[in-house]
């Protein structure tokens, strides 16, 4: 009989990604019905070095996290087990498939396929998942599904014996006493398995798992989105000003500081609530246009907003925090001047882009601007307001006249 093996890491801050960990940990059941005094990090050495598989291979996470603190695809950062301490993660590849599973509302069953899989080292999530582990003797692909994934190459998952300090879900503690661990489920010899054995996996599944999911919402534009309030596109100009927030826009969330998908993706609901009144419906809408114009991350990989459509996930991250305040506009100190059209603002925006450095009265002569002078210096205003667009006085040019620009030409003399 199977037993779970409780443990704790000791987590160390020390910026050494590879403590030599001095942890008693006690594991049951080595398939032999009798208990043997285990560190669950040296139970699945031991599993992978029966199965003949390199075990230099486990990479270093941040303390109570599942992010990475080297780039874990070189493999100058991948050491052996006893190299390390505290939190860490497993690199798929090399003779090893991991299959990921999610199950946190007992709803999300994995197929037949999965489950008719021969019984192997398994590892028990905090979130009431699985990562089960197989030896494979050809190649196969990282996919991704409604239930899970398939980590085949150049992924890892946080290994057991690792521990959350937190999380994002909204049914789910980790901070909890040993709510975060990461436990070992079955230790048991890896089972050996082929693409033979995945028949769905490796042809429907791989070929559905690039579709967005069916119930997401239609949001093809920024017109899509159902908001109380107006000016949506000046708004999410202004939110796309700054690298870090575009780059999680655009899926560039290694560009933005993270490994991981579910923390970059709770990080752009968060910014998005604070430039949209901290309203979760419109955060969504907007959260599934990002996805849907840019569906993979920059290590190509689904978006995880558009893999997992189910509520917990998509509540989870947008639940927003209580903000001190949120996005205004900078109105100048002339006061609230009237609102130009969305329609209008557009124009005057795009042939800015188009021109840029420019005067009022090149704007205005633009063939895609069809409004008065008065109304394209009101539209540059109001934009200079939401902090897209600047001005400085051009001193090159006879009489010295403004020019707009925008805000991410750091100085004229650049342009």
């Amino acid at each position: 009989m199977y037993t779970k093996t409780m443990t704790r890491t000791n987590h160390n801050t020390d910026s050494d990604p590879r403590k030599v960990s001095s942890q008693d940990h006690t594991a049951h059941g080595s398939g032999t019905g009798t208990t043997v005094q285990t560190e669950p990090q040296t139970a699945l050495r031991n599993q992978l070095a029966t199965a003949g598989l390199d075990v230099e291979r486990f990479v270093p996470l941040r303390d109570g996290t599942k992010e990475s603190r080297v780039n874990h695809t070189d493999p100058a950062h991948q050491y052996s087990v006893a190299e390390l301490d505290s939190n860490y993660g497993v690199m798929a590849g090399d003779g090893l498939v991991i299959i990921d599973i999610d199950d946190y509302d007992d709803d999300q069953l994995a197929p037949d396929w999965v489950t008719s899989l021969p019984p192997t080292f398994t590892v028990e999530t905090p979130h009431g998942g699985e990562h089960r582990y197989y030896a494979v003797s050809d190649l196969m692909s990282n996919t991704r599904s409604e239930w899970g994934e398939v980590r085949a190459d150049n992924q890892y998952v946080v290994g057991p014996g690792s521990e959350l300090d937190s999380c994002s879900k909204n049914w789910h503690n980790c901070s909890d006493d040993d709510a975060g661990r990461y436990i070992v489920l079955e230790d048991r010899p890896l089972a050996q398995i082929s693409t033979s054995s995945l028949p769905e996996q490796t042809t429907q599944e791989s070929k559905s798992s690039t579709m967005v999911p069916t119930g997401s919402p239609e949001v093809a534009s920024v017109d899509d989105v159902d908001a109380p309030f107006g000016k949506l596109d000046t708004r999410l100009q202004a939110f796309l000003t700054k690298d870090q927030r575009k780059a999680l826009w655009e899926g560039r969330y290694s560009d933005a500081g993270h490994n991981d998908r579910s923390q970059a993706e709770a990080e752009l609901a968060y910014h998005l609530g604070w430039f949209f009144e901290r309203n979760a419906q419109v955060v969504g809408q907007l959260m599934t246009l990002a996805c849907g114009r840019y569906p993979k991350t920059d290590w190509n990989e689904l978006r995880k907003w558009l893999v997992r459509d189910d509520d917990s996930y998509r509540k989870g991250t947008t639940q927003l925090p209580d903000y001190n305040d949120t996005y205004t506009p900078p109105w100048s100190g002339r006061g609230p001047r009237p609102e130009v059209s969305q329609v209008t603002s557009g124009k005057v925006l795009d042939a800015t882009f188009e021109l840029y450095p420019a005067t009022v009265n090149e704007i205005t002569e633009n063939e895609t601007v069809d409004v008065s002078r008065e109304q394209t210096r009101k539209a540059l205003e109001e934009l200079r307001d939401y902090d897209i667009l600047t001005r400085e006085k051009d001193t090159m040019r006879p009489g010295n006249p403004y020019v707009y620009y925008p805000v991410f030409e750091e100085n004229l003399n650049d342009i």
